[in-house]
């Protein structure tokens, strides 16, 4: 079964290649700073080889370096033991007329012919481009966990600078991503539901988007459902100790003395809250004939409390009880 991240991927495989060169470029050069390699050979012969578990990826980078630089390359297919016997996809480009001035603007090789890791800043000057270059970047190292369980993406890389220069390049567009080592690689992490929903619709991922946004309602309604249950416990529970309250002072007043000490009004709602302990004051209030309102029956509550507590401050009941 496709995983969200996976989908994700197999969505953004998809999108049309657009008029802009730039972009093609910029989402090419992220793709090679994640998973591409640079081999010399005899003679000084450089080539370049680009790896990936997903043949639709593999497929893709074939036409970025067609449509980008007119560069012809083939995909192997690998049994990658690391993982097990799963299949994993190389592209090869050998040493060829314009292989290198490619790796010098995309910000892989410097002049000197020493690796860089950084992001070129005239590839992604455009906001076009930014997007295409972070499309780039999820396609080769990116992965998303399942918005049902908890908010993450991460795009990761082995390169401390190149992973430095996606967090500026994603403070530019406006997500605000952090960074965290895990053993050699660098991991560029986004946690906000919404900052995840910026990046997936920048690289053209609108039905993710969808499928999160309908997540993220679903999880809030739950949220607000708990909510207002723990809220309707907290209360009920508050409700029964007050009436559990009101019902033991009642009692000790009657124990002691009887009920009659009360003044009328007060004795009709003390006993009608020892026939009715686990009544709301709302219920007790319908209770009274006639009728109370709900604050009334608070009020007259409150005054019962008050009158046994100065009852039995003055000493009365202790008085009587003695006699």
């Amino acid at each position: 079964m496709e995983n969200f991240s996976q989908s994700v991927r197999n969505e953004v495989i998809h999108t049309k290649f657009g008029n802009c060169v730039k972009c093609l470029r910029a989402e090419l050069a992220a793709i090679i700073h994640m998973t591409g390699s640079i081999h010399l050979e005899g003679q000084a012969r450089l080539s370049l080889s680009i790896r990936s578990e997903s043949a639709g990826v593999a497929r893709r980078m074939v036409k970025l370096l067609k449509a980008s630089y007119n560069f012809e390359a083939e995909i192997r297919v690998e049994q990658w033991e690391r993982l097990g016997k799963v299949h994993r996809y190389a592209i090869l480009i050998p040493e060829q007329v314009g292989l290198r001035e490619m790796l010098f603007e995309l910000g892989v090789l410097s002049r000197e012919h020493t690796l860089e890791g950084g992001i070129p800043a005239d590839l992604v000057q455009n906001s076009c481009c930014r997007a295409s270059f972070l499309r780039g970047a999820y396609l080769s190292g990116g992965s998303l966990t399942d918005p049902r369980k908890t908010y993450h993406m991460e795009l990761v890389t082995q390169s401390e600078d190149f992973a430095n220069g996606l967090i500026y390049l994603m403070n530019l567009v406006g997500l605000k991503a952090k960074i965290s080592q895990r053993k050699q690689s660098f991991l560029v992490y986004l946690k906000e539901s919404d900052a995840i929903v910026k990046f997936l619709s920048l690289i053209n991922a609108y039905t993710a988007v969808i499928k999160l946004e309908e997540i993220r309602v679903i999880k809030g309604l739950r949220e607000n459902v708990n909510r207002k249950m723990n809220c309707d416990a907290a209360n009920l529970e508050k409700t029964l100790n007050a009436a559990w309250e009101q019902t033991e002072l009642i009692n000790a007043l009657k124990d002691a003395t009887g009920l009659g000490v009360l003044p009328a009004h007060l004795h009709q709602t003390a006993e009608l809250r020892l026939d009715y302990p686990e009544a709301t004051l709302k219920e007790l209030a319908e209770l009274h004939l006639p009728p109370l309102s709900k604050s009334a029956v608070n009020h007259r509550l409150r005054q019962i409390r008050e009158f046994v507590k100065i009852f039995f401050e003055d000493g009365r009941i202790f008085k009587d009880q003695r006699e």
